[in-house]
């Protein structure tokens, strides 16, 4: 039954995922084809890690390290308390004393390692005068960074994962995309001007109502 539930609900989502898609893609269409220091380095960063991954190999374990540190903050945010923390490069496991839904997921959608870079430039730069890590770089490795975390996250979704089993695997995939497509627009906010998150929020919003009203008037009306 619980298992029908949780299906249910991902197909009830369905239509979030196509708003939000669309409104993603209409916003996109309005940046300009020119590229700024900024958004190239942002860019370089992405290509590298990629041929990293498809031609040289995998950082599987720095993978798994991130994973299942997110994991145990999480459970510290929810006021849990972690008994074990066990990685290797073939996985990892958290043992915590409770468990929900941003506990099971947060990983999949928090960047961690692109979290701690951003964190760790401010940080840094906020104690000298001269900027230790200059935004050339620290562009490129937030673009390696993100790259690692999306490229890596696809490739875990494609084996059965026990976190995604508990929430229902089409729910929680729906919810990890939806979260990452949101964290890329929050990207693009900060690289590209002409890209407005406030307008692709207000654009999601008025497309999943408008998709949700269209379908009750179909099946019910």
């Amino acid at each position: 039954m619980q298992k029908f539930l949780k299906t249910i609900i991902g197909i009830l989502l369905l239509p979030l995922v196509v708003s939000v898609s669309l409104a993603f893609y209409r916003q996109f269409g309005n940046i300009e084809v020119t590229f700024t220091k900024d958004q190239r380095y942002f860019l370089w960063g992405i290509i590298a890690y990629c041929f990293i991954q498809l031609f040289l190999f995998k950082p599987v374990y720095v993978y798994v390290l991130g994973h299942e540190a997110v994991h145990a903050l999480a459970t510290w945010i929810c006021f849990g308390k972690v008994k074990s923390f066990k990685i290797s490069s073939k996985g990892g496991s958290v043992s915590s004393s409770k468990t929900n839904l941003f506990i099971s997921l947060s990983p999949y959608f928090i960047p961690f390692y692109g979290i701690s870079l951003i964190l760790g430039y401010y940080l840094i730069n906020s104690f000298f005068s001269k900027e230790i890590l200059t935004r050339q770089y620290f562009m490129f490795l937030l673009g390696m960074t993100l790259a690692f975390h999306i490229a890596m996250t696809i490739d875990t979704l494609k084996t059965k994962q026990p976190d995604l089993v508990k929430v229902g695997y089409l729910t929680s995939s729906i919810i990890i995309y939806i979260i990452n497509l949101l964290i890329i627009a929050g990207t693009l906010e900060l690289l590209v001007k002409d890209f407005s998150f406030r307008s692709f929020l207000n654009n999601a919003y008025l497309l999943t109502i408008n998709t949700y009203k269209s379908i009750f008037h179909q099946l019910f009306l």
